[in-house]
Parts: C-alpha cells; structure tokens; sequence
C-alpha cells in the first residue's frame, strides 16, 4: 500500500537520522580534557574513543601554540607527544619555568589512563606536576576566561589572600603564579619552593586539590613528589 510504504519511508530516514545525529553528537563530546599550563595555556578535548576533538587555547601565547598543533583527531597519546616535544614547551622548560598538566574527568573513567599516560611523558622534568580534576571542581574556570589549570592556583592565590584578576592571572606563566602563591603561604603544595616531577605515582584521596593531601579542589589523584 503506497501509504504505508511511505509511512515505513518516513520512519527509516528517521531511525537513520537520530543514529547518525547520535554517533556525531558522541565522538564530538567531550569526555576528558587535558590543560596544559606552562605560559602558553592550552586545553585539549578527548572523546570516549580516546581521539581529539578539540583543541583550544586561553591566552595569547595559547592561541598561537594551539594553532600551530595538528593534533586533532590524533589518539590523545600522540597528541600529548606532539606537545611536549613541541619547541614551544622544550624552550619554556630550558628556561627553568614550570609545567603543569591538569587531567580534567568529566564523564566516564578513562581520566586516570590519561594521566598515568602523561606522567609517564613527563618523567624526568623536575619542574613539572600532573593531577586530576573533577569537572564539577573546575567548573567555574571558563567562565572567568581561565584554563582548568590556571584556575586551580587561581583559587589558591585568592584562598590566602591574594586580589589578583583572571585577566593577570591568564597572561602570567605558573611559575610567577608559584612564586606568587608562595610569598604568600610557603607551605602551600603548589608553591615554588616544590620541585614536582611526575615520575612517583600517588593516588591518595580525599577532596583536595589534585595534591593528594585533602585540602582543596579536585578528586585527588596526583603525580609528583616534592
């Protein structure tokens, strides 16, 4: 009946269409996001496939390194390899400034591979540290313009006392940011007097930072050590 073959028509291209709408709204969702924080700031979007999906910058030197990258669509182990062994992060790093790699877990568990992954990458640079985030810890952080990484110490900048704005705190590299949260608390884990390398595994947890020691922001697993 020509009725009803247009009816099993419409309800085909319909069943087509919400698969296909389905799968790319899936592979294009964001599941982890890796910031990357040195001066430049970047953050990097990871699917459930474990593939870029995005790849964003949040400053100017951000901006710049994020288009120089062709990263995208790469498994997020390629991906993590192009940027540390870009010249834009060997220069900062010859320079003695500090990398801070912040895996953000936002929907599903693949955040602790990513970071086991990139410890393993950074290995050996003393002035580096990777810990973990949760995405309800780090949601304000875009709003204030801030890289989930930048607003990790932008909070503990502003917890001891400090006025400093998003606009500064976005263009300052985490080495000044160190140097700055240490003058004003010396004891603090993300401070400058802590030499982190990724290189020792912990997973204490808690509701700390990201450090580990249950003070803070983030669902407490860290690499480093002091």
């Amino acid at each position: 009946h020509p009725k009803m073959f247009k009816l099993a028509y419409a309800f085909a291209m319909c069943f087509i269409f919400f698969i296909a709408f389905g799968g790319y709204n899936i592979y294009f969702t964001p599941t982890s996001i890796i910031s990357i924080d040195i001066n430049p700031s970047i953050e990097i979007g990871i699917n459930r496939l474990n593939k870029v999906i995005s790849v964003e910058g949040y400053n100017e030197d951000g901006v710049d390194f994020a288009n120089s990258l062709d990263i995208l669509y790469d498994d997020y182990e390629d991906a993590i390899d192009e940027v540390l062994q870009s010249e834009t992060i060997k220069t900062c790093l010859a320079k003695d400034e500090f990398l801070s790699v912040a895996v953000v877990e936002i929907d599903g568990t693949q955040s602790e591979d990513i970071l086991q992954y990139v410890s393993n990458c950074t290995s050996g640079h003393k002035n580096s540290y990777c810990y973990g985030l949760s995405s309800d810890d780090a949601s304000s952080a875009h709003s204030l313009g801030l890289s989930y990484g930048k607003y990790n110490i932008y909070q503990e900048l502003h917890s001891c006392g400090s006025h400093i704005t998003p606009e500064e705190a976005s263009e300052m590299t985490m080495k000044e940011l160190r140097q700055m949260l240490y003058d004003l608390d010396p004891e603090s884990e993300n401070a400058s007097s802590q030499n982190y390398s990724c290189d020792n595994y912990s997973s204490e947890h808690g509701h700390g930072n990201g450090h580990g020691s249950g003070n803070g922001n983030g669902y407490g697993k860290h690499y480093g050590q002091n």
